[in-house]
C-alpha cells in the first residue's frame, strides 16, 4: 500500500489499512491508500483501491460493503463515520513497481528525485512509453531507444494523457 494518512497524530489509518487490507486482498483489490479525516462524528474513512483491470461499480460496492462490516464489527473508529471507497484517478502518481506495472504499454512522464536529477548526464525528467517494470527499475522508450530508470531514483510518475 502506498500511503496511510490522518489529521490526527495517532496511528487510526495504520490502524484500518490493517484491519481491512486483507478484505480487499480476499475480493483480489490492492489496498492502494487509507486516509482518515475529520473527529468525533465527522470522521471520514477515505480507501483508494485498485485491481487488474480496474475496478467497476460492483466491485467497488462490494468492497465498501465487506469493508464497512469489518470496521463497525472490530468498532476500531469510535462513533460514526463515512465510508468512501473509490479507485485512483487517472492522473495519481505512481510511485511504487506496482503503480508502473499497472501501466506498460502507456505513455508515462517519470519524474526523477532532486538528488538523482544532479547526477552528470542524467536527465531529470524521463518521458515515453513504459515497456517493462521489474522490482528495481522502470524501462521507458524515448524515441526508439529504451531508458532504465531506477525505482530509488523515482520521485514519482504519471500517466501523460491524451488531451
Amino acid at each position: 500500500m502506498s500511503g496511510t494518512r490522518g489529521t490526527s497524530g495517532d496511528d487510526l489509518p495504520a490502524r484500518v489499512a490493517a484491519l481491512v487490507s486483507p478484505v480487499a486482498e480476499a475480493q483480489d483489490v490492492d489496498l492502494v491508500d487509507v486516509e482518515v479525516k475529520g473527529q468525533g462524528n465527522r470522521r471520514v474513512v477515505r480507501l483508494v483501491a485498485d485491481a487488474e483491470g480496474g475496478l467497476d461499480v460492483d466491485r467497488i460496492a462490494a468492497l465498501s460493503r465487506a469493508v464497512g462490516e469489518t470496521l463497525d464489527a472490530d468498532d476500531v473508529i469510535p462513533g460514526s463515520y463515512t465510508l468512501e471507497v473509490t479507485s485512483p484517478g487517472a492522473d495519481r502518481p505512481m510511485r511504487s513497481a506496482r503503480d508502473f506495472r499497472r501501466n506498460v504499454g502507456r505513455e508515462v512522464r517519470v519524474v526523477r528525485t532532486k538528488e538523482a536529477a544532479q547526477a552528470p548526464d542524467v536527465k531529470g525528467e524521463v518521458r515515453g512509453t513504459l515497456v517493462a517494470v521489474d522490482d528495481d527499475q522502470v524501462t521507458v522508450e524515448v524515441s526508439g531507444d529504451e531508458q532504465q530508470v531506477p525505482l530509488a531514483e523515482i520521485d514519482h510518475g504519471k500517466v501523460v494523457l491524451p488531451w
